[in-house]
């Protein structure tokens, strides 16, 4: 393939339109003839995709990720489907979600109750037990979230956190800015469409009631920290004792949320099987946002207490809003997948159900998903993938030009106790004391879900930490790392193609599974990972120097991203003329999306050294990762399918991103997504990259071009 022909490809337009192009398959007729790889690497692969593709009225965003979910999502149904199912309360709860003649006799009357409760709340304590009642079953919380995991000081132990809470909109953000106000008026629509539904007015009444709610949570919003204050492992780290909070929380009254909660959790008949003691679990907390827990208390002493009802009245609707009839689903679906995602339509219902399967026992159903879908030489290829990248990150920072020997040692003592998850579990969650019944209905079901969960989770805290326990179910397609276990998760339906292919040459999966993998473990040093040393205790371990300098690269890095606005977005807002206006348009954030953008290019960057050591290996030659001999072994490998190694690596990278997505949800992942949008993720990891340079003889002119002395170099 020539580096630097325009036409590039061995394709044309016309060819381009004669038939499907597919999300995932690696086909080079379908690159564009109108786009060099110099100029923008994500459009030369995926430009005639997204051009042609026309994303179905269900879907806000598509791309490869969203193919394999959707291949995942049918093989689940099939398992559900079956009469001779093993995973029977799994198959219980999707009969149950499919029962819309049940459903839809029922309304409002699964949640009658509790919101007759939240109304006949005659004070604020009141109002407190009621929702403590309410939480263990699915009810909202008190405007705080707290759910039980590692410690970052003891990772060992279990330890409950506290965190932020209370709002219906994406991020504090969108109660504060002005660009989002006519997303607030649609909230308010949505919110008054479902007290209406419920009963409680006409359209004026319910109308005025939204709005009240909104000022409510306005007040709360005040309190949040925003989206990158919260990344600060250090300041997120706040240890309390249950008197302390309780005292900061003396307007609520944290004592009867507790106990209400603690009793309701008890009258469950399956509660004996998993016992709790919230008090106890509460003796010893991590608070993440003090200055919120102090902003809630000054909320619940100053609201009047028809507000806080009303502000619980709707969240116990929105809790439950898509479990009950269709009018309900809809109108909760015309604000949260219309407004703020841009779809047209719910999905199918069937695959909604598999959704709420997936979510209440996942590894129930994903048990049997690994069994009929998930080959164990697949595990064993991608475990001699995983040590390959290690030992790759092992020879980069062995060899660091700006580490300094002291950090360099607690690097390579951290890497050495990483530790990869492939597949699936090896420690199943048990479901024995998770009571779903035949003859209930769907609501009735799920609260028996929440609670189980709740108790499970809440039974943790003081207990030692489960490392085999996942965050993921085996049929996610997504990977992540954990920095308090320094463990990397790879789920089975990722290791699929475009990802991850056996068969394939390795230049293809190292471009692609490979700077995945390459992208977890960079997560135990990013901005986030760096702060927690091998045994996953947060711990500042390097040098103040090299602090200092690891600092700096990823500033260059986060200056670079500041300037990034997708295609689409560029396009949507080409009207604006002035200079400020242009400079208000959505752009990403690099402080926000750091940790990520780190991630890609350490997965990239160390993906590329481990394929050259897999090519030294094949030929029977010394390891050298110095960066002329990975430079000489990548560019004098064999061609891969009609290209270099070294394009062909990139080609798949770029593949891995194909994705298209609708402005709304473009949108709003900028604001809270810390992730960059895929374009993003290709082009701009690309042009970091020295190697990509030789790969596609990228020259001073080309769009890609990115001078030498502005490359940021980590690993």
């Amino acid at each position: 393939m020539s580096n630097n022909n325009e036409n590039n490809s061995n394709n044309s337009n016309n060819k381009e339109s004669q038939k499907e192009i597919s999300a995932v398959d690696f086909d080079p007729a379908s690159f564009s003839s109108a786009t060099r790889p110099q100029d923008d690497l994500f459009r030369y692969v995926n430009g005639p995709w997204i051009d042609t593709y026309t994303l179905p009225e269900d879907k806000p965003m598509y791309g490869a990720f969203h193919k394999l979910a959707e291949d995942a999502e049918k093989q689940i149904r099939d398992i559900l489907e079956n009469e001779n199912c093993p995973a029977k309360k799994s198959q219980t709860l999707y009969r149950n979600y499919l029962d819309t003649t049940s459903i839809e006799k029922a309304g409002i009357t699964p949640i009658k109750g509790d919101l007759d409760a939240v109304d006949s709340a005659e004070t604020k304590e009141d109002l407190v037990r009621t929702i403590g009642t309410l939480n263990p079953y699915g009810g909202p919380d008190a405007m705080f979230y707290f759910g039980v995991y590692g410690d970052p000081k003891d990772p060992k132990t279990n330890i409950m956190h506290i965190e932020q809470s209370g709002l219906g909109l994406p991020d504090e953000a969108y109660y504060r800015e002005d660009n989002y106000a006519p997303i607030r008026t649609e909230y308010v629509k949505m919110v008054a469409s479902l007290l209406r539904l419920a009963g409680y007015g006409d359209t004026a009444t319910t109308q005025a009631q939204a709005e009240r709610f909104l000022n409510v949570e306005t007040k709360i919003a005040k309190h949040h920290w925003d989206n990158v204050a919260t990344r600060d492992s250090q300041k997120t780290y706040n240890p309390c004792n249950y008197a302390d909070l309780a005292k900061n929380l003396e307007a609520l009254n944290l004592d009867a949320f507790l106990d209400a909660a603690q009793k309701a959790y008890e009258t469950c008949e399956e509660a004996e099987h998993q016992p709790i003691n919230l008090r106890e679990a509460f003796s010893k907390v991590v608070v993440h946002e003090p200055s919120f827990i102090e902003g809630l208390n000054k909320i619940w002493q100053e609201t009047n207490l028809e507000d806080l009802k009303l502000w619980a009245r709707v969240h116990v609707i929105l809790c439950w809003a898509i479990l009950l009839s269709e009018d309900f689903a809809e109108a909760r679906f015309d604000f949260y997948g219309k407004v703020l995602s841009g779809a047209t339509k719910q999905r199918d219902r069937w695959k909604r159900a598999v959704g709420v399967v997936d979510d209440a026992c996942g590894e129930e159903v994903g048990r049997e998903y690994v069994r009929l879908h998930f080959p164990e030489s697949s595990k064993e290829y991608m475990q001699g993938l995983v040590d390959n990248l290690i030992n790759a990150y092992r020879e980069s920072i062995s060899h660091s030009s700006w580490l300094g020997e002291e950090t360099k040692a607690k690097a390579l003592e951290k890497i050495s106790k990483f530790e990869p998850n492939i597949g699936y579990t090896n420690h199943w969650v048990d479901y024995s004391a998770l009571n779903i019944k035949e003859d209930a209905d769907l609501v009735e079901n799920m609260r028996e879900v929440y609670r189980f969960g709740f108790g499970k989770n809440t039974a943790k805290a003081g207990n030692p930490v489960d490392r085999e326990e996942w965050q993921m179910t085996p049929q996610t397609v997504n990977a992540y790392y954990d920095p308090l276990l320094n463990v990397i998760v790879f789920p089975a339906a990722i290791l699929q193609p475009p990802f991850f292919n056996p068969s394939a040459p390795d230049a293809a999966n190292y471009g692609a599974i490979g700077a995945v993998i390459g992208h977890e473990i960079g997560h135990g040093f990013d901005d986030q990972g760096c702060e927690y040393d091998g045994d996953g205790v947060l711990n500042n371990w390097w040098t103040e120097e090299d602090k200092t300098n690891f600092t700096e690269r990823t500033k260059k890095l986060i200056e670079q991203y500041n300037a990034f606005t997708p295609t689409q977005l560029i396009v949507k807002y080409s009207h604006l003329k002035s200079k400020e206006e242009r400079n208000a348009m959505p752009h990403v954030n690099g402080a926000l999306t750091i940790g990520e953008n780190i991630g890609d290019l350490s997965g990239v960057t160390i993906a590329l050294k481990a394929y050259a050591f897999a090519l030294q290996k094949s030929k029977g030659q010394e390891i050298n990762g110095s960066d002329d001999a990975i430079r000489e072994t990548l560019l004098n490998a064999p061609e891969v399918d009609g290209f270099t190694a070294l394009q062909r690596f990139f080609l798949s990278y770029a593949l891995v991103w194909r994705s298209k997505a609708r402005n709304e949800i473009a949108e709003q992942l900028l604001q809270i997504d810390p992730h960059s949008p895929a374009e993003c993720r290709t082009n701009g990891i690309a042009r970091n990259v020295d190697l990509f340079y030789d790969a596609f003889d990228v020259q001073e002119g080309d769009e890609m071009w990115l001078d030498p002395s502005e490359r940021v170099h980590i690993w």
